[in-house]
């Protein structure tokens, strides 16, 4: 990738190379988080029961009701902003404190919802210990904003994964001894409290209470509420209902189900549409550049969400029994429909991160809650009337679906994007995920065996023909700029030798 040369004759890092980078290290943060997730669901499965899991979910459910007003976006305020002072980071901290307290108070008032609605009085004293996680969100260093704001990502990616690594260790080792769902809480508590020594540590400023800025980052931020509430009420709808007719031990399975089975789309798309804030940022009123960028970033999220999504549906049943032992089996007939559904949104996740960089954040704001409306309106007659944790699962693909075609032609029409540009982008990552699921299903049909030997053969044989579809699309149109000419770029050094050798 090609570098402008500055001043003195050296070459600057063009906005290419900074979402290259940036999206390897936010890659590296969340491989590193979903790695020792990973370890520690493997342990914690056979440690603690879907009951545990449960009474811990219901508990996350309420606190997160009231922790999503936290997420007024002043962070993404500062960091689009073209030249922050001192004022707008103090503005920042203040505001952030002062939400962290006055909630705190709040989720110690809302504990009795743990038994009047979800009927699980074990939530109660869960619910009362996080309110004190509620309160220390806001007393973080703001200083830690310039991580991602000069695209230092070394120290983000410290920033990020200590407080998780050290709340992996306390976790596991308080599930040996206590063996019920305060560990997971032991876990959640000591992670923030290590989160917050370590920004004072890493960062040398020091934020004081201001109102100085105030109402110019609520100007902006005000919208990102609103669609951050949408965002969490999307993601929690399913939950919320079902935790109104079933119990810890549904509501655990459902939990594990999803998080098995997003995670690794989640993981691997999530660093890709981060970095697209702080450097679209940089060429904000460049239309054509920016144009570039986001179908840049699109292609990518087709190749990743498609293989990872789809590769997860058809390995379920074995990756389930594998990760999670026995007693987590029945999981593994929502773990289909769970990823294909975040499959498409994470396709469609760099949509509100690209209106935002423009200026549009109502747009962004008003487009998740069309989508809260219409899967709420699916999924609560469902929930209620089959009482069953597969057909909600299925509900929600069925209107991620439907939703997905009117969040692009939105943007379509911001960026000045043809639809027909859109289609080129994502018409091979998903032509190619359909040769790798008619290659397993076969494989499967044909082969009599189970277990670890069929899940390491579908993950070879998918990921080989998911591979060469790709590739082979690519050239029968052309090599087009891209992800696979990056890789073939990469490749071709190696490949060279080999030709030789046959010609």
């Amino acid at each position: 990738m090609s570098s402008i040369p500055n001043e003195m004759g050296e070459a600057e890092p063009t906005e290419g190379h900074h979402m290259v980078r940036g999206s390897a290290w936010n890659m590296a943060i969340r491989w590193s988080l979903r790695l020792s997730g990973l370890l520690s669901t493997v342990i914690l499965a056979r440690l603690l029961t879907p009951a545990d899991y449960g009474v811990v979910a219901i508990a996350m459910l309420i606190v997160g009701m009231i922790e999503l007003l936290t997420w007024t976006g002043q962070d993404a305020a500062v960091i689009r902003h073209p030249n922050p002072t001192r004022e707008h980071y103090d503005a920042n901290w203040t505001v952030s404190l002062l939400l962290g307290l006055g909630l705190g108070l709040i989720v110690l008032a809302a504990t009795p919802l743990a038994t009047l609605y979800f009927k699980e009085p074990r939530a109660v004293p869960v619910v009362a210990i996080l309110a004190f996680r509620t309160m220390m969100l806001g007393m973080r260093n703001v200083g830690v904003l310039n991580f991602r704001r000069n695209l230092q990502f070394r120290k983000q990616f410290w920033y990020i994964v200590i407080p998780k690594l050290f709340s992996l260790v306390i976790t596991i080792v308080s599930a040996f001894i206590l063996r019920n769902y305060w560990a997971l809480i032991i876990g959640v508590m000591g992670q923030h409290v290590c989160a917050v020594v370590l920004s004072y540590t890493m960062e040398p400023f020091r934020p004081r209470i201001s109102f100085v800025k105030v109402r110019e980052i609520w100007s902006y931020s005000i919208w990102t509420l609103i669609r951050n509430i949408g965002t969490y009420v999307n993601d929690q709808v399913d939950k919320f209902v079902i935790g109104g007719f079933s119990g810890a031990a549904s509501m655990g399975r459902y939990e594990v189900a999803r998080d098995v089975a997003i995670s690794p789309t989640q993981e691997i798309i999530t660093p890709v549409v981060v970095t697209i804030l702080p450097v679209m940022a940089r060429v904000q009123f460049d239309h054509d550049k920016r144009r570039e960028i986001y179908l840049n970033v699109l292609n990518s999220a087709a190749l990743i969400c498609t293989s990872t999504a789809v590769g997860v549906a058809l390995v379920a049943e074995d990756m389930a029994d594998l990760m999670l032992g026995p007693q987590w089996h029945d999981v593994s007939i929502l773990m289909p429909w769970f990823a294909l559904s975040w499959g498409l949104l994470g396709m469609c996740s760099s949509v509100y991160s690209a209106f935002d960089t423009i200026g549009r954040a109502y747009v962004s704001a008003r487009l998740q809650w069309m989508r809260v409306a219409c899967l709420a309106a699916a999924i609560v007659p469902v929930a209620y009337l089959t009482r069953n944790l597969e057909d909600v699962a299925i509900t929600r693909l069925v209107v991620t679906a439907a939703v997905t075609p009117a969040l692009f032609y939105a943007l379509s029409r911001a960026l000045n994007v043809k639809p027909t540009d859109l289609m080129k982008t994502v018409w091979r990552p998903v032509a190619a995920s359909i040769a790798m699921a008619v290659a397993v299903l076969g494989a499967n049909a044909t082969i009599a065996f189970t277990g670890p030997p069929r899940l390491a053969l579908d993950i070879v044989l998918g990921a080989t023909t998911y591979s060469a579809s790709i590739m082979l699309l690519w050239y029968l149109v052309g090599r087009p700029s891209g992800p696979e000419r990056l890789l073939w770029e990469r490749l071709r050094p190696y490949l060279t030798p080999l030709r030789r050798m046959w010609t």
